[in-house]
């Protein structure tokens, strides 16, 4: 099996190299798939390693495997090392199976591009870095993964790089990445400095005993990792990246915003549950942040227009289920939803640019309506993603809520009542886009520009989107009874912990989520029937839209509070320490060094008068000297 983890991991950095050298000598089309290629030698490398652990029982699911030191000293080591457990099988197949699937899409979507060859250079080392955050064995090495997947969604993100808006999405998606990156350093060096060791089984068995439950240190190194993955799974108060991150390709945002990056934050809580578990109030926080976020997404997401927005802001929703999970204690719960929402997400954005591609690239969703008649095999595809994401199968949500509800408390009830109106906003938001997309009347754009005129959509863009469906499906089957995660919980139970709801909590809980999410499906279809019908509901929510528009002013916090003060700071520093001080300094250095130049010449005339003029007029200004100093 060590064989197999390390093909897993290296197999698509070797499509970066390979592309990377070869550069021009590689075709386009040939460039795609080779990207497409080595993704795909991974996933099966993956699926080879999750057969073998489940070959192994439930004994002995645990290994690690080392290349070699990586960095350290005699008395701290830094291996590049694997650790191959439910947790990290788990990632495995999501990252490498849907980013397969997503750079195949890619591959028609993509077709024609100049920079094509550059992209898929790109999507392997995503996919690359992406495997070596979740299968390392030590915090170091996480550290070098986070930073890589930073580094890859900027230039993802801001591919189409002669264009302004794309550049500064990738620019404030690198920046709000980097205070996460700055939070997971501190924490390291805090494990290093303490414990001796970054490797995640030491640092677990050790940690309860040098920092007390509580302490201010084990409170400081959870809420570290915290804003770490805050900041990469975008939520409060750093997710305004998350929406403006649409500026680069639909595959892209499959990729980054819906599969993979954004749900690294959950799996670095889930992993490092011991050191959340030690700082109980800052596991109280994650659950805090997580239903704040899924709230004001899910609002925000009502009124959004662009088509890709409104799926961004409903992952920042769904990414808000999965802290509260792991922030009440059901991370296996947590984890399930991970898994469920990287297949039904991913499908989602890509019939989202399906429907882009056919539209000339058209994402306002006012400007489309009446394109089921069009385009059925897409329409009926991504009803399977809007079902599972509304939360009626798989039923994902429903064991996170039925775990907030069994774990008692104060605040894990109000996360129960909270998700539980985050999933009427789901029904409604979703069904939103459905309604306005696929139904009622085509708009007058939609009719000029729609064309289908040899199919919805290549081959490779419709048959990736119809195995994440497939995918979604048989992800939702995993889901026993009403609501549970029983098989997945039996798989991830030695890695992360469960909660077991009983039975009359998954009733009740599933129920009410159903007929949230029915409600507000039904409810939309009703209300968007009809013109007049619309403008009555939403007259009461006018001002409360009107915020919503403006994404709760979030964006102008940050401009106004960090962005105008750094902005002025650095003014003020060129205009009166660079310009005064450095560039003034260097002027006087520059004169004195030109005059001294300048008389360096008449000093070395030859004439002999000059010199013993010179010698005496030196003499003279000594004597002086020593004079005046033995007056004194």
């Amino acid at each position: 099996m060590e064989t197999l983890a390390w093909i897993c991991l290296f197999a698509p950095l070797a499509g970066v190299v390979a592309l990377t050298l070869a550069g021009s000598l590689v075709g386009r089309a040939a460039a795609a798939w080779v990207g497409v290629a080595c993704s795909a030698a991974s996933f099966a490398a993956a699926v080879a390693v999750a057969v073998h652990l489940l070959g192994n029982g439930s004994s002995h699911r645990t290994f690690t495997y080392t290349l070699y030191t990586w960095a350290g000293s005699a008395a701290f080591k830094v291996p590049l090392g694997v650790l191959i457990d439910p947790l990290s099988a788990a990632e495995m197949l999501v990252v490498a199976g849907i980013s397969t699937l997503i750079i195949l899409y890619s591959v028609g979507y993509m077709h024609g591009d100049e920079k094509q060859r550059r992209f898929f250079v790109y999507l392997d080392l995503f996919v690359f870095s992406m495997l070596l955050l979740v299968m390392a064995d030590n915090f170091v090495l996480l550290l070098a993964g986070w930073g890589m997947v930073g580094l890859s969604s900027y230039l993802l993100i801001g591919y189409w790089h002669e264009r302004e808006a794309p550049v500064a999405a990738a620019k404030k998606a690198f920046v709000m990445n980097a205070v996460g990156d700055v939070g997971i350093a501190v924490a390291v060096f805090m494990m290093a400095r303490d414990l001796g060791t970054t490797n995640f089984q030491t640092v677990f068995a050790t940690a309860s005993s040098h920092w007390a439950k509580g302490s201010a240190d084990a409170n400081w190194v959870a809420f570290l990792l915290l804003v770490g993955a805050a900041a990469k799974s975008a939520q409060v108060p750093l997710h305004t990246w998350l929406p403006d991150a649409m500026e680069g390709p639909t595959p892209v945002s499959a990729l980054i915003h819906a599969a993979t990056m954004v749900t690294a934050g959950v799996y670095l809580i889930a992993r490092t549950h011991v050191l959340f578990a030690n700082a109980p109030s800052i596991r109280d926080l994650v659950a805090v942040l997580g239903l704040v976020t899924l709230l004001m997404a899910g609002v925000i997401a009502l009124v959004q227009t662009d088509i890709k927005k409104i799926i961004a802001y409903s992952t920042m929703s769904q990414i808000g289920y999965m802290f509260t999970a792991v922030g009440v204690g059901a991370d296996s719960a947590g984890m399930y939803h991970l898994v469920a929402h990287a297949f039904f997400k991913a499908l989602l954005f890509l019939g989202a640019g399906i429907v882009i591609h056919a539209l000339a690239s058209e994402q306002d969703v006012r400007r489309m309506g009446g394109l089921a008649r069009a385009m059925p095999k897409t329409a009926a595809l991504m009803w399977v993603g809007s079902i599972a994401l509304i939360g009626i199968w798989p039923t994902s949500k429903d064991a996170i809520l039925a775990g907030a509800l069994h774990n008692g408390g104060g605040y894990a009830a109000v996360v129960w009542a909270g998700g539980l109106l985050g999933a009427l906003f789901t029904g409604i938001y979703t069904t939103r886009l459905m309604r306005l997309v696929f139904y009622g009347e085509r708009s007058q754009f939609a009719s000029e520009h729609l064309h289908t005129d040899h199919g919805e959509a290549p081959w490779t863009m419709l048959w990736p989107v119809a195995a994440l469906a497939v995918g979604t499906l048989v992800v939702g089957a995993l889901a026993v009874g009403f609501g549970t995660t029983d098989h997945l919980a039996e798989w991830l139970r030695s890695a992360t912990p469960a909660i077991e709801p009983t039975s009359s909590q998954d009733l009740l809980t599933t129920g009410l989520a159903w007929l949230a999410g029915i409600g507000g499906a039904v409810l939309t279809w009703r209300v968007y029937a009809s013109p007049q019908r619309l403008a009555a509901t939403t007259a009461p929510f006018r001002t409360l839209a009107a915020a919503a528009e403006r994404k709760f002013y979030w964006d102008d916090l940050y401009d106004r509070g960090v962005h105008r003060l750094a902005a002025g700071l650095a003014d003020g520093l060129y205009r009166y320490i660079e310009r005064l001080v450095i560039w003034g300094s260097m002027l006087v250095v520059t004169a004195v060094v030109g005059t001294v130049s300048r008389l360096d010449p008449v000093a070395r005339s030859g004439l002999v008068r000059l010199y013993a003029a010179t010698m005496v007029t030196g003499a003279a200004a000594l004597g002086v000297f020593f004079l005046a100093r033995a007056h004194l």
